[in-house]
């Protein structure tokens, strides 16, 4: 039994060494030749018979694939013991050698190079038989020669399989100890069951010479039907293949394994030594080659799609198959690269054929690709396509998860996965150091209102833009929402790199950006924390750079490094949380109240509510100090909940007297977003029958531009039950005009530190100016806080404002107090020379007019 194996590209001269090494092996066998007539003279087998039974046997052989070598079990050991006992030892040597030579040319189509060794390799077969066999006793037909038929055949079939195994390790891969012994025994089992047929056929013919008829039939017959088997082998074989490769392809999401398990099933179904995956560009001028190499890598080549089988496949969206028999019009083409037999079927997607799945050079000397292999791989690549697709769907999928869909930079979740990876190399390495910064625009809201939202994005996408610039590749840039992005430097050494780095963002945003023929101007504030400084976990540096951040905004100082005493969880704070609980239940919390008059009559037509804290040890606490704690704690909405009824109860009871005052409670941004807001006021005028019209909630121009949507459906609703709404402390934020004509309010309040300027500062005055006119051109009351003085009171009476409240007017006081402070103070004089806004209201009006009633 011989054994055949492909023979990759290698050194040609160790090839040849070998060659000549069998051919001098081949040379001594046939010196030790004592006579060169045959053993039996009857029946007579013609050299010519021999030639033909050489190759028929050598091309009728048995497929054995062992993993990623393929052998081939010949039939040729049959003529050759036909040979060894009814031939001369030349003629049953050249027979061998000619009969194997003319299928390895014509048929198998071998290289010449290999066609060389098994040129030695033959020669060397057929003499060593002889040599061996003769060697041995064989009398007649008996046992004894049918013990040296075995030997014979299971020696001449472990030397050249030992031949076939030593070329490969000169070519490829020293062989192991092991290779070699699997080498000289894997074959010994066929080798005797082909000699026994062998013998079986020369007893048969030696009896009675007409028997050869017989033993063809039987030999047809066998081999048809173990051709019948092997085919259905193969197809379950292929069928689990098939499957093994859905298998494969499914549990691999990304594109890269994807085409990994790709080439290398079909590496695997099509027993060939090379695959790859071809791309068309969408001109199909352009072509992405993806190949296995070993150690399973992707090996990606860009170059044209000129080849005649691209072409082909592309023109026709059909199979091109080359064999290595036969006629095929892309033959030349194929040989002038070296490829004995190739297979492409067409890839396709969903604009039609996008490329081809490509095997080539089929392991093994006996096979090649026909149409049956041409419809599995078709199977395979419908497969592929399939897992492709999904794959890039997937991957897309995967992108948006992980990246803004404004900007496409990497989002909060990208953010916290690139983090952690970090923070484990920081805790590896001690010595090394990271910076997290949190950026947040200034400015941007008015862009948003001025300009709209589509200037808005495109600003947000520039300063995307500069920040790559600035941060580079080595650096992660994410945009957490809004006008709030976070820079992550990996390898950050001390905290003037981290500050030198944001001033360098900073420095790129000053410059103005050019939207849509529009330039803008927009700055920014950064909060950085350092790790491991400032903690070693995700969540708490964001909190930290966040917490930095705030403090840079307030401040106006661009940036700024995290410090303990910015932190709000501070023990200062959390024993102010403490406290807050403490006082709300031991009823700490007082209500008070600081009149607001008419500036037209003096007359008191408003109350507004300010809540203090009797701490037990501070004394009388105000709000600024407590209500970012309770905010922060979720004591707010209790907080709100207290003065609300409280004041409510008080306007109630007023208006009982006979005294019909409105009475003003303060809202901020989070009992804005308070979904039981509404109903809970309705609730509260409802338990002590006040018209809604005699309460007033005042915001703060950043409470509702923080949500512009949710703040504004909450203020619509009160608005609509006849609440009336004020905005507090106008012209300290963002004073839009255009987002003031949107909000469904009724009046202004002006910022104290402005009133309080009006007197001695020309800026503060011109600011009130504007105010007032603002209000009177929109139709909104104007309210001025902060009216400390008699000249305050009559410079706010000559610009027309309507209303005053400040501490010339009236101090906070109880509200139970506020019936007899007004009975006691009565109206506040009015200027001899009204504005003239004053003066046109005067001639419209009666003078007792929004006078509150009072009793006598």
């Amino acid at each position: 039994m011989a054994f055949r194996a492909r023979i990759t590209i290698g050194p040609t001269s160790r090839i040849v060494l070998l060659t000549c090494t069998l051919l001098a092996a081949a040379v001594l066998c046939a010196s030790t030749f004592q006579s060169d007539t045959a053993l039996l003279s009857t029946p007579n087998l013609p050299w010519a018979v021999l030639i033909v039974l050489f190759a028929v046997a050598e091309s009728s052989v048995l497929h054995i694939q062992l993993r990623r070598e393929a052998r081939t079990v010949s039939l040729s050991e049959i003529p050759l013991v036909l040979g060894l006992f009814l031939a001369s030892p030349m003629a049953l040597v050249s027979a061998r050698l000619i009969g194997a030579l003319a299928v390895f040319i014509f048929i198998r189509r071998q290289p010449y190079m290999k066609l060389i060794f098994n040129v030695g390799l033959m020669s060397f077969d057929g003499a060593l038989a002889v040599a061996v066999f003769r060697a041995l006793p064989h009398h007649d037909l008996g046992p004894t020669a049918w013990i040296a038929t075995y030997v014979t055949t299971v020696v001449c079939g472990s030397m050249s399989a030992l031949a076939v195994t030593t070329v490969i390790g000169l070519v490829e891969a020293r062989p192991t100890p092991r290779d070699i012994g699997l080498a000289l025994i894997s074959g010994v089992p066929g080798s005797a069951m082909v000699a026994t047929i062998g013998l079986v056929g020369l007893l048969a013919v030696h009896a009675d010479a007409r028997s050869w008829f017989l033993l063809l039939l039987v030999a047809g017959i066998v081999v048809a039907a173990y051709r019948a088997y092997a085919g259905l082998s193969e197809r379950h074989l292929n069928l689990e293949r098939l499957y093994q490769f859905t298998q494969a392809v499914s549990r691999t999401p990304e594109i890269d394994g994807v085409l990994r398990n790709v080439l290398q099933q079909a590496l695997t179904i099509m027993r060939s030594d090379r695959a790859e995956v071809v791309f068309i560009g969408d001109e199909q001028r352009q072509a992405l080659r993806v190949s296995l190499i070993p150690g399973r890598e992707l090996l990606r080549e860009e170059g044209t799609a000129d080849d005649p089988v691209l072409r082909a496949i592309v023109a026709g969206g059909t199979p091109v198959l080359v064999p290595r028999q036969g006629r095929s019009p892309h033959r030349d083409w194929a040989d002038t690269r070296g490829i004995r037999d190739l297979l492409a079927v067409p890839l396709r997607g969903d604009a039609g054929v996008v490329g081809a799945l490509v095997v080539a050079d089929r392991v093994g000397d006996v096979r090649t690709f026909d149409k049956e292999d041409a419809r599995l791989l078709e199977t395979v690549a419908a497969h592929a396509a399939v897992a492709l697709q999904n794959s890039r769907l997937v991957d897309r999928l995967r992108h948006e998860a992980l990246h803004d869909a404004l900007t496409g930079l990497p989002n909060r979740t990208y953010l916290h996965r690139v983090m952690a990876e970090v923070l484990v190399e920081l805790k590896a390495n001690p010595t090394r150091r990271a910076a997290l910064m949190i950026m947040d625009l200034n400015g941007f809201k008015e862009v948003n209102d001025t300009l709209g939202h589509l200037h808005g994005d495109l600003l947000l996408r520039e300063v995307g833009h500069r920040l790559i610039e600035v941060m580079g590749s080595t650096n992660t840039v994410a945009r957490l929402g809004g006008d709030e992005f976070a820079l992550l430097l990996p390898d950050c050494p001390s905290a003037a790199h981290a500050e030198q780095v944001a001033a360098d963002v900073l420095a790129a945003l000053q410059v103005p950006a050019r939207v849509d023929d529009v330039e803008l101007e927009v700055g920014a504030s950064i909060g950085i924390a350092l790790a491991p400084i400032h903690g070693l976990d995700g969540g708490v540096l964001l909190k930290r750079a966040d917490t930095a951040m705030y403090a840079a905004k307030n401040s106006g100082r661009g940036a700024v490094v995290y410090t303990t005493e910015l932190d709000e969880a501070n023990p200062a704070r959390l024993v102010l949380a403490s406290e807050l609980r403490q006082g709300l239940t031991r009823d700490e919390f007082l209500v008070l109240g600081q009149p607001q008059a008419d500036l037209l009559t003096g007359e008191v037509v408003g109350v507004e509510a300010l809540l203090r804290w009797r701490h037990p040890e501070r004394g009388l606490v105000s709000p600024d100090d407590f209500l970012d704690v309770a905010e922060r704690t979720g004591l707010l909405r209790a907080l709100t909940a207290a003065v609300l009824r409280e004041s409510v109860a008080a306007c109630a009871s007023w208006r009982a007297q006979g005294i019909e005052l409105s009475v003003s409670v303060n809202l901020s941004a989070r009992s804005l977003l308070d979904p039981d807001l509404f109903e809970d006021t309705l609730a509260v005028l409802a338990l002590h029958r006040l018209p809604p019209r005699l309460l007033t909630f005042e915001i703060t121009e950043h409470s509702v531009m923080s949500d512009m949507v949710g703040s504004g459906a909450v203020l619509d609703r009160l608005r609509q039950a006849g609440i009336r709404l004020s905005v507090d402390d106008f012209g300290t934020g963002y004073s839009s005009l255009s987002y003031l004509s949107q909000l469904p309010v009724d009046e202004v309040k002006i910022d104290k530190h402005f009133v309080m300027g009006l007197t001695s500062t020309p800026r503060d005055a011109a600011i009130v100016r504007s105010v007032i006119d603002l209000g009177a051109n929109l139709g909104l009351s104007v309210v001025a806080e902060g009216v400390e003085d008699a000249e305050t009171w009559e410079r706010l009476f000559e610009l027309g404002c309507e209303r005053g409240q400040g501490f010339w007017l009236g101090r906070p006081m109880p509200l139970a107090d506020i019936p007899s402070w007004i009975q006691t103070h009565g109206p506040v004089p009015i200027p001899a020379e009204p504005g003239p806004r004053l003066l046109r209201t005067l001639g419209s009006q009666p003078a007792s007019a929004a006078i509150a009633r009072r009793p006598a």
